[in-house]
C-alpha cells in the first residue's frame, strides 16, 4: 500500500513537471514576442476620463498636439531589436533610435530617448501579429489614446 502511494505521488510530480516544462518552453516571453518590425495602423481615443468608449480616429494635426512631448508621433514603423534598442522610422526616411524595456511582466513599455526623456506606455495587448499600446493624455480631456501596430516581420 505504501509503495503504491509513493509511486502515485512520483507519477503526479513527473506529470506536473512535464506539463509545466511544456507550457513554459512553448510560450513566448514578452521580450521575445515584441522583437521585430511593427507598422502603426491606427491612433484612436479608446476611453475618456469617464470610462466611456469613444473610439474616435485621431487626425494628424491632433496627433501632433497629443504627442508634442513624445518622439513617437512622427514615426510609423517601430523596429524592436534584441539588444533592447528601438529604431523608429519616419515616412520621409528619417530615423530615431532609443532604448526600450518591458516592465511589470510585459505590461509597461518604456522608451528611453537620447536626451534622457522617458516615454511610458501601457501594453494592452501583445499578440503574434498585433501590439496595442495605451497612453494617457489630457489634451481636450479625452483621456486614453490607443495605438495599434501590426507586425511586418
Amino acid at each position: 500500500m505504501k509503495r503504491k502511494l509513493v509511486l502515485s505521488a512520483c507519477l503526479v510530480v513527473i506529470t506536473l513537471s512535464s506539463f509545466g516544462y511544456y507550457v513554459f518552453s512553448h510560450s513566448d516571453y514578452p521580450e521575445v514576442a515584441i522583437v521585430g518590425e511593427w507598422r502603426e495602423v491606427s491612433w484612436v481615443y479608446d476611453r475618456n476620463n469617464l470610462d466611456e468608449k469613444v473610439k474616435q480616429e485621431i487626425g494628424s494635426d491632433e496627433r501632433v498636439d497629443i504627442a508634442n512631448h513624445l518622439v513617437i508621433h512622427e514615426f510609423e514603423n517601430w523596429t524592436f531589436r534584441k539588444d533592447y534598442s528601438i529604431k523608429l522610422h519616419e515616412r520621409s526616411g528619417k530615423e530615431h533610435f532609443a532604448k526600450w524595456r518591458l516592465k511589470d511582466r510585459g505590461r509597461i513599455l518604456t522608451l528611453l530617448n537620447d536626451d534622457e526623456t522617458v516615454e511610458v506606455y501601457s501594453v494592452e495587448s501583445l499578440k503574434k501579429n498585433e501590439l496595442v499600446l495605451h497612453f494617457d493624455t489630457d489634451v481636450h480631456a479625452r483621456g486614453i489614446v490607443k495605438i495599434t501596430l501590426k507586425k511586418i516581420k
